[in-house]
């Protein structure tokens, strides 16, 4: 009887993955025929497979949670106002082993911690320092740095923000920037965190729970898919704007 059941587990392992790889077949189909024309109707220079990368989510500054692993995917290069950009989907994952107390056996355990979309844009020029800000909530534990207060209640009630020269940060970061910013926070798709650095790289990342041109439950609906990918690449381009404007 037990041989049975390992091999039902083993033939519905099969149909499991067989069923997973046709789908992610039948999404990637869907994608190739909306994806470049989304892209090249927002941006210039689409280049849907990369040679080189712009994005570096490890040197971002940008506050994660402690993660074991991270993938990237979906790169896609462009240029927006003549500056040159990145995007990607990435996905951070916790693993810790632990022992079984049933059977004293090794196991691992692997969580999801993030999903969501990664942007960076070159901007071009160069600042005396760097920034970034954050949203308030539970990495205030894990990322303990000195914080910046700039009078703006609703932006401070937000965001955290971040900078060893809090003169230079006020006058850039004015209070037109974060009345944009707060702005977008009203239509923004996830939780959302920006650096800039002093040579002008400037990171977006935005918490969502999903990828970058994540076909979901729109599978065969490619209208909405369509109009679902640009209202998220039009508010990302927004929030670039609010930075090279």
């Amino acid at each position: 009887m037990s041989y049975v059941i390992i091999g039902l587990i083993i033939v519905a392992c099969i149909i499991h993955s067989v069923l997973k790889k046709s789908k992610e077949t039948a999404d990637q189909a869907v994608n190739d025929a909306i994806v470049p024309g989304v892209m090249n109707a927002l941006f210039d220079d689409v280049q849907m497979h990369p040679e080189g990368h712009l994005l570096d989510v490890k040197g971002s500054n940008i506050p994660l949670q402690t993660y074991s692993h991270l993938d990237s995917s979906g790169n896609i290069c462009f240029r927006y106002q003549g500056h040159p950009a990145e995007l990607c989907s990435i996905t951070l994952t916790d693993v810790n082993d632990y022992i079984d107390e049933n059977n004293d056996m090794r196991q691992t355990n692997e969580q999801e911690i993030y999903r969501g979309q990664w942007m960076c844009c070159e901007l071009g020029e160069t600042f005396p320092t760097g920034f970034t800000f954050w949203p308030r909530g539970k990495l205030d534990k894990i990322f303990r740095t000195k914080t910046i207060k700039t009078g703006y209640e609703a932006f401070d009630k937000r965001f955290n923000l971040s900078c060893d020269n809090e003169e230079w940060v006020m006058y850039f970061l004015n209070q037109d920037r974060m009345a944009r910013i707060l702005e977008l926070t009203q239509t923004a798709f996830g939780e959302f965190a920006v650096c800039l650095h002093g040579d002008g790289k400037l990171d977006l990342a935005v918490h969502s729970g999903h990828h970058f041109f994540e076909v979901g439950r729109d599978r065969n609906n490619p209208e909405a898919l369509k109009q679902r990918y640009t209202r998220e690449l039009k508010w990302c381009r927004d929030m670039l704007d609010v930075f090279i404007s």
